[in-house]
């Protein structure tokens, strides 16, 4: 799979609905990303990780991100951890919308 495929999946459910609120108030043209390849951790204690395209960033560097797994054609939430100064992963949501909503 290709960043512009996944981009193409992300633009096709938003569709018309660039208003779309979520309760972080994400403004959607503002915060969405060119997809690319990021390595997240699942478990800070044994340092396993899991690669997935970041499609969206609530704040550069910070805040939540929505991330899309190939394998199963899922999205999930990731978040910057401070404490260890790590991107983690807790898990997949669903659809886009449904992910983003869950934010």
């Amino acid at each position: 799979m290709t960043g512009e495929e996944v981009a193409r999946l992300v633009r096709e459910e938003i569709g018309q609905d660039w208003s779309h609120a979520n309760p972080h108030a994400v403004d959607l043209r503002r915060c969405l990303v060119a997809p690319r390849k990021v390595r997240l951790f699942v478990d800070m204690d044994t340092g396993r990780q899991v690669e997935h395209w970041l499609v969206l960033e609530e704040t550069p560097g910070g805040g939540y991100q929505i991330v899309f797994d190939e394998d199963s054609g899922q999205f999930g939430l990731a978040t910057f951890d401070v404490g260890t100064r790590r991107d983690y992963f807790p898990g997949l949501y669903g659809n886009f919308l449904e992910t983003l909503d869950a934010m």
